[in-house]
């Protein structure tokens, strides 16, 4: 029987997991949260939170194995040696924003970003709807570079 090709699959995973992190980031951004506008400004925050309930289930388990497909995939590869260096921005690059992104799903979110998303959509709903916007667009951004870097680094250009 051949052997498994362990970091083929490894990328393919790692790369689905991106796709659907970033996408669902993209979606929520693009379509969702312009979407919020058209319901009254009291009821923008509670429907927007109750949609990311959802996707952040989704995510949370998009991001834990974009680090554990990533992690694996530096183990296996000559890659740390990059790190901090400055052919290695896309490594690090996509360490960095894995490591946000834990912490906001993990840590940030549950401890105090969805209690005071709440208490500050019930002040005002669209100035609230419209804050996450922006935050999301600049996460998307991000988001977007990282992902350009990254395949740029992984072809080899600095």
């Amino acid at each position: 029987m051949a052997r498994f090709p362990m970091f083929p699959a490894l990328l393919a995973l790692h790369v689905l997991s991106v796709v659907a992190w970033v996408g669902g980031m993209g979606f929520v951004t693009t379509v969702v949260l312009p979407a919020l506008a058209r319901l009254p400004a009291a009821d923008r925050i509670p429907a927007f939170l109750e949609i990311e309930r959802r996707f952040g289930f989704q995510a949370r388990i998009w991001v834990l194995v974009a680090g554990a497909t990533g992690g694996a995939m530096l183990a296996r590869l000559p890659l740390l040696a990059l790190v901090g260096t400055s052919h290695g921005l896309w490594v690090d690059g996509m360490i960095a924003f894995w490591a946000f992104f834990m912490v906001l799903l993990f840590v940030l979110e549950p401890l105090f970003l969805h209690r005071r998303l709440r208490e500050r959509g019930a002040r005002d709903g669209e100035a609230t709807r419209r804050l996450l916007l922006r935050g999301h667009m600049v996460l998307l951004a991000i988001a977007i570079l990282v992902v350009v870097g990254a395949v740029l680094g992984a072809q080899g250009v600095s």
